[in-house]
């Protein structure tokens, strides 16, 4: 059989199959873990510093707000990635997700140490263009 120089080939596989954007700023999900996954561990992390920096009525408040956002992202249907630790549909990124915790616990008023620290644990700002500098100007770690 001869070949044909210079035609073009179809091809495939070049179009995504599942639709891995974020719903929130529209980039491709890299790291998919979901807001529930990321919940628990701020969740267990919030339980460690319950008597610290965070008053009570800050947690309540804090869950409520969650509690709304993870139920709203368990409803949205429709094809995504799956997270790397529980399998669930991601439809927002690990980024958004915790720039959202961040306002929150922002809006909360907790102190210096304890947002540097809530930077640093949960920072998936890996293009550094978010709130990574301010954990730098908190001095980081």
């Amino acid at each position: 059989m001869k070949t044909k120089r210079y035609v073009a080939k179809q091809a495939y596989n070049f179009e995504k199959e599942v639709h891995g954007d974020c719903l929130s700023c529209g980039k491709d999900i890299v790291h998919p873990i979901c807001p529930c996954c990321i919940t628990k561990g701020f969740g267990e992390w919030m339980k460690w510093k319950e008597g610290s920096e965070l008053g009570v009525g800050s947690l309540v408040n804090l869950k409520n707000k969650l509690d709304v956002f993870v139920k709203g992202h368990r409803s949205i249907k429709g094809e995504s990635k799956k997270c790397v630790s529980c399998g669930k549909n991601v439809h927002v990124c690990p980024y958004c997700f915790t720039e959202y915790l961040y306002k929150l616990i922002k809006e909360a008023g907790v102190g210096v140490r304890l947002m540097s620290e809530f930077l640093f644990l949960f920072n998936f700002d890996f293009e550094h263009k978010g709130y990574y500098q301010e954990l730098e100007a908190y001095g980081g770690w």
